[in-house]
């Protein structure tokens, strides 16, 4: 069970794609980045399928190609090794290329209980370029944002004045959806349409969604999430979002909706070596905390966090064995999406998230040394001050 899916963003697609397989043969403990702990206790005894591993669903198999799938292993592994057989010697697919061959693969037999989303750039006369979006499966369900029907079989649409076009697949389609459709006030110093608002879109969303998976599981009792990948297309090529740290904060309301210092408990950094994807997550016990003129500076050494690493493949990796892992951890980046789980008293949530890539927030791992995270103080101060205006409409429900 997954999630794959799409956001035009005003003419700058984003693909994304979770990371969870779920199967009901469970050999040991199920560990995700954003949990440390053994995951079957708090799954239903019900659901016989669980989250059990992670591969990669998202394939650049060309430079102007990206393709994203959902459903059973075997009929993907299948497709993705024809189509890249088939092209094996094209630079570029075109789009009547593209058409023929999705025409002749029968579909409706050698991929029923699978899906996909296809997105192909061709270059067309005086420099423009022309985006193809392919999907399996057709039937499209738009989704009304008042009654709200998503369908886990079909390719689910709908319109969003932050994101544009959403389409979403999976079983996680719903929750994705539902993420996507609470009500929000975006901030951003670039217009619709200006790439670096799309990252901010997309990157703050992934990061919504992964505070909510570690406070709550909400992703991984629906057997989606654990991670994610996403795509976009540069203006020369597809390229996958790399060198980014996630990093997920959590703390309390007071009495007075003051929500005091956020601490910052778990990083997860991604990064990409031989096409396998390589999370490196930092939790953090007890830190220290130091100010400067302009920013807040948390410092955890030795001894007081704990490091993993997970290594996540694609389907078409034949032998993960002949892969060494990354010797040295060791990461820094200002390219970094923080999401938030403020608790009440009451037990709701509220989910902020942000996105900055720049020198006002950096990220510091010395493997067997320290992490240190460095955050202007503005930000600081405007999550807060936004967490108390927010506190009072905290009613009981959980704020997604």
């Amino acid at each position: 069970m997954t999630l794959i899916a799409s956001t035009l963003n005003f003419k700058k697609p984003f693909l994304m794609s979770d990371l969870v397989w779920s199967s009901s043969k469970i050999d040991g403990a199920i560990i995700m980045p954003t949990n440390s702990f053994d995951l079957r206790p708090h799954l239903s005894v019900e659901q016989e399928e669980k989250p059990v591993r992670l591969y990669q669903k998202m394939y650049c198999i060309k430079e102007k190609t990206c393709i994203v799938f959902a459903g059973f292993s075997d009929e993907i592994k299948v497709f993705l090794t024809v189509i890249k057989h088939i092209f094996r010697n094209h630079d570029a697919i075109s789009m009547d290329e593209m058409h023929e061959f999705l025409n002749g693969y029968n579909l409706q037999t050698k991929f029923l209980d699978s899906a996909f989303f296809i997105m192909n750039v061709e270059n067309l006369p005086q420099g423009s370029i022309n985006v193809g979006q392919f999907n399996c499966p057709s039937k499209t369900n738009v989704v009304d944002l008042t009654e709200f029907i998503v369908s886990e079989e079909d390719w689910n649409e709908m319109y969003h004045p932050i994101f544009d076009k959403v389409s979403a697949c999976g079983s996680g389609a719903k929750g994705y959806l539902n993420i996507v459709n609470q009500e929000a006030i975006f901030y951003s110093k670039f217009e619709d349409g200006d790439f670096m608002k799309a990252v901010q879109t997309n990157a703050t969303l992934i990061a919504k969604i992964l505070a909510l998976e570690r406070v709550s599981l909400y992703t991984l009792k629906n057997n989606w999430g654990g991670g994610f990948e996403t795509a976009y297309f540069n203006g020369m090529k597809f390229e996958k979002i790399a060198n980014i740290a996630y990093i997920i904060c959590h703390n309390q309301f007071d009495s007075l909706g003051d929500i005091g210092l956020p601490l910052s408990i778990l990083v997860m950094y991604y990064k990409y070596m031989n096409d396998i994807l390589y999370i490196i997550t930092v939790e953090i016990h007890k830190y220290e905390t130091h100010e400067t003129d302009c920013h807040i500076i948390y410092i955890a050494y030795s001894g007081n966090y704990r490091t993993a690493i997970f290594e996540i493949e694609g389907l078409d990796v034949d032998n993960i064995e002949q892969y060494d892992l990354p010797s040295d951890c060791s990461f820094s980046t200002d390219k970094i999406a923080i999401g938030y789980s403020i608790v009440t008293k009451a037990n709701t949530i509220f989910n902020p998230a942000l996105f900055n890539f720049g020198p006002e927030i950096e990220v510091h791992f010395q493997q067997g040394s320290s992490i240190e995270l460095k955050i202007d103080k503005k930000i600081e101060s405007d999550i807060r001050e936004m967490s108390r205006e927010k506190y009072p409409a905290l009613d009981g429900s959980i704020i997604y």
